[in-house]
């Protein structure tokens, strides 16, 4: 009688202490702009890619792209304005 999950049991386990070698050595990375601020920049770019593309599938794609972008960019605004657990309280 097999069961599920005994086609793996025979394999060795993963190797961790690799995993947590490659992890430890990723050069950390800071955004010099903020996230609003990058998809407000790609939502402009993407509108003139559009502009300059002939009607069709592609600049249908490219506006819709460029939409997601801006509605991203409103979401990120409004959760910052939302007003934190620790402020209802008082």
């Amino acid at each position: 009688m097999a069961f599920i999950g005994d086609e793996t049991a025979g394999r060795a386990p993963a190797n961790l202490e690799w995993m947590e070698q490659r992890m430890s050595k990723r050069r950390p990375f800071k955004q010099t702009t903020s996230l609003k601020e990058r998809l407000a920049k790609e939502a402009a770019q993407l509108r003139k890619q559009a502009q300059c593309t002939p009607p069709g599938v592609e600049r249908v794609l490219l506006v819709r792209k460029a939409r997601r972008a801006e509605r991203a960019s409103h979401m990120i605004e409004w959760l910052a304005s939302a007003p934190k657990p620790q402020d209802r309280l008082k």
